[in-house]
């Protein structure tokens, strides 16, 4: 009877072990992935903070025309646009006379010739002394054109013109009500229409008087450029005479800052091939640059020219990803 009654007391005690026992073993398990889940998440989040970085080889990035820049201060300037052509300034041209009539007896150049001042064009015999002489180019220059054949007898038409193209002057057309707001000395900038490196001058003169058909007056920029430059006399331009300007502080190109599901970015390049988007503040803004008042710090590289590539490869990513 007692041994009976010993095994009904500890029956209770070993239920009581077993099951905390096995709520032991469980507390363990969970204990497990919870720290398997704790990592995985660590992991997801630290993939997804990096997700939205972009890699683009480099000769990718060349290939597709994408510039970088560094942050730094700048000017928002207003502007007004004007159309013109670009000619050759008055002293850079020369028409070339024979002084005395007579037969041309040799030609020495042609249209597209290079020449030097003082080198012969050609060789005239005066009707007069039966002497030939030289008709050399009062300046340095291209022909650029040439009314004269051997045998020809000389008079009052020129026999060569010689260009100097390095000698360029803008001549811009302003329509009448803005003509309060264009005057000599003012700063502009010139671009071919297309879309070749502009090129800055300064205004040097607005003629007083206006075009009988088109009502327009001349504003006049000369400037210097290089023998292989874009800009051509007789090429139409477009020209951003600056009103007034004003500094700031973080300033980048308007083609720079991109629009991204409500975002506005800029891609900052933090390695050799990689781009982050940053959100920024935008501040004021000209026609084509814009102030960072926030986001975008002086001294760091971000992406001026061709920024839409890289955000639509972000907008790739980001479906992936979903």
């Amino acid at each position: 009877m007692r041994k009976s009654s010993l095994k009904l007391a500890l029956a209770p005690i070993a239920l009581v072990l077993a099951l905390g026992g096995a709520s032991c073993g469980k507390s363990e398990a969970d204990s497990e992935q919870a720290e398997a889940a704790g990592e995985e998440g660590e992991e997801g989040h630290a993939e997804e903070e990096g997700a939205d970085r972009i890699t683009i080889p480099a000769a990718s990035a060349e290939a597709s025309q994408i510039e970088v820049a560094t942050a730094g201060p700048g000017a928002l300037q207003e502007t007004l646009s004007l159309t013109g052509r670009m000619m050759l300034q008055p002293s850079a041209r020369a028409e070339i006379h024979a002084p005395y009539p007579g037969p041309v007896r040799a030609v020495q150049r042609n249209i597209g010739d290079v020449v030097r001042r003082g080198e012969t064009l050609a060789r005239v015999e005066s009707s007069e002394s039966l002497q030939t002489y030289s008709i050399v180019t009062p300046i340095s220059g291209v022909v650029l054109e040439r009314e004269t054949n051997i045998g020809d007898v000389t008079n009052d038409t020129p026999l060569f013109v010689v260009g100097d193209l390095t000698r360029l002057q803008a001549e811009l057309n302003v329509v009448p009500r803005d003509i309060g707001r264009v005057s000599a000395g003012q700063t502009v900038i010139i671009t071919g229409l297309d879309g070749s490196t502009p090129t800055q001058a300064r205004l040097a003169s607005v003629l007083p008087t206006a075009d009988s058909h088109s009502q327009t007056l001349i504003a006049r920029a000369p400037i210097s450029v290089t023998a292989n430059s874009a800009l051509r006399p007789g090429m139409a331009i477009r020209a951003n005479v600056v009103l007034a300007s004003q500094d700031a502080a973080v300033v980048v190109p308007a083609d720079a800052v991109q629009s991204f599901e409500g975002r506005t970015l800029v891609f900052v390049r933090v390695a050799e091939e990689t781009y982050e988007p940053r959100d920024v503040t935008v501040g004021r803004s000209s026609r084509d640059m814009v102030e960072i008042t926030g986001g975008l710090n002086a001294g760091e590289t971000y992406v001026s020219r061709n920024a839409f590539l890289i955000k639509s490869q972000l907008g790739a990513s980001a479906a992936d990803h979903h």
